[in-house]
């Protein structure tokens, strides 16, 4: 029977490092197929389900909550690959762990606020919060604050308190522990218990507390280290129970205390974050993220403020870039943007918007997304060397992919034909004169899909 336990546990780590593995190889770039898999996170399912509806996100969303009732949070520690680097960084610290305090009031006050935000339109707590998000930003590669500060605070945390993050702060976990609290299978200590405390030291969640007889399913991410450990049959693994009758000398109950408590901060929590969300306030810090009003963006994007409602700056899309023109937010902590001065986008690629996981980027098929007007190109014939000089250069004219310049008969560039530019930067990048380019590409307001 324990052999089979330590077996259950050996085939959820084998699992875990699989996926973990994957998630790596999908901010690679290497491997565009693996970026798919990222669409089994619950925080850009979720998001994606509300910026661009698609039948397979609500149904990832709604098959992680019933397979969450069902088992308990297994997303945490089998699916979420910041929860994983947790495990590992708590494994490598060789610290036992100890039973935690349930923080019960932040995380649902944090974990409210976030959702009210996302209710009230805006995405701007899961850049802060997001796990996934956050990994990612530190798995695209660089040195990026945004991505480098939050990663190493919760690698430091994990090596003193395990799991506290998943615990207290994060919203996905908060939303899943809801599921599991009142879920159909449980972990729980049985008579056979000893008080060994043996649970209790390799339990990253810290919710296991062999003197009350008590093992919180809402903070546990079934990690299942505890059945592996227990050499007695003191923890188990079943169904849902009735409750017993109290005896006459029990304690008073204060589940119902508890349950005021709970309901109260997160209705608090939601009420906060939905009325940020309505006044401006989110508006406000979001524009601080995004930097300059006019930006050009991804193919999809739309405009500057619809993408900072919904980028949460997991910046897969920069690591999938074949041109690597998609860039981070300056600090990592805001929207990507296109910076067209390292290249230009390619015309026969929609990579960005197809593995954008959370909609922020519309996925744009390729005839629509060659017609999709990202920016516009703008020509200055002073510094042209086709009008300078006896060359007649035409490269811009040559390089332009939907015919947006012409050349005169004698070489020179005619102005740019705004309604076939789609602001790509190809002629940008192909104009020779220096230091100032003869061709230059401008953000536009909002894209849009050019006729065909």
């Amino acid at each position: 029977m324990k052999a089979g336990k330590k077996l259950f546990r050996a085939a959820r780590i084998a699992l875990a490092a699989l996926f973990f593995a994957l998630m790596l190889a999908a901010f690679s770039g290497l491997a565009a197929w693996a970026a798919r898999m990222t669409r089994l996170e619950f925080a850009p399912a979720l998001l994606r389900c509300c910026a661009a509806f698609s039948a397979g996100a609500l149904a990832v969303v709604s098959a992680l909550l019933v397979l969450t009732w069902i088992f308990g949070r297994f997303y945490c520690a089998f699916l979420c690959p910041l929860g994983i680097w947790q495990d590992a960084a708590g494994w490598m610290s060789r610290r036992a762990a100890r039973r935690e305090k349930d923080r019960a009031a932040i995380r649902y006050i944090v974990g409210g606020a976030t959702f009210g935000i996302f209710a009230g339109g805006w995405a701007l707590p899961f850049v802060l919060l997001d796990p996934y998000s956050n990994f990612g930003r530190f798995a695209a590669g660089g040195f990026v604050l945004g991505g480098v500060v939050p990663l190493v605070l919760i690698t430091l945390l994990a090596a003193w308190k395990k799991r506290i993050f998943c615990t207290t702060l994060c919203p996905v976990g908060t939303l899943l522990g809801l599921c599991g609290r009142f879920g159909l299978f449980k972990l729980r200590l049985t008579e056979k218990c000893v008080k060994c405390n043996q649970c209790v030291k390799v339990c990253p969640s810290g919710c296991v507390d062999p003197a009350a007889g008590t093992l919180d399913n809402e903070r546990c991410v079934r990690c299942l280290n505890c059945l592996s450990v227990c050499r007695l049959g003191g923890v188990e693994y079943t169904l849902r129970r009735t409750k017993r009758p109290k005896p006459e000398n029990a304690p008073p109950d204060k589940s119902r205390r508890e349950f005021l408590v709970r309901g109260g901060a997160l209705l608090a929590g939601l009420a906060a974050g939905f009325a940020a969300a309505r006044l401006g306030a989110i508006r406000a810090a979001a524009r601080v993220l995004t930097g300059a009003k006019h930006l050009i963006l991804p193919p999809g994007a739309g405009d500057v403020e619809r993408f900072a409602q919904k980028c949460t700056a997991c910046r897969l899309c920069e690591a999938n870039c074949p041109a690597k023109i998609v860039v981070p937010a300056p600090g990592g902590d805001g929207p990507v943007r296109l910076d067209l001065s390292r290249g230009a986008c390619k015309y026969d690629c929609n990579r960005c918007s197809a593995v954008c996981p959370t909609g922020a980027l519309k996925p744009l098929k390729l005839e629509d997304k060659r017609r999709t007007k990202i920016a516009e190109a703008e020509f200055d014939p002073k510094v042209c060397i086709a009008f300078q000089t006896e060359d007649k250069c035409g490269r811009c004219a040559k390089a332009c992919p939907t015919g947006a310049i012409k050349l005169r008969k004698n070489g020179t560039p005619k102005p740019v034909d705004k309604d076939r530019c789609i602001g790509c930067g190809a002629c940008q990048a192909a104009c020779p004169a220096a230091p100032k380019k003869a061709m230059t590409v401008h953000a536009v307001e909002r894209q849009t899909l050019l006729e065909g």
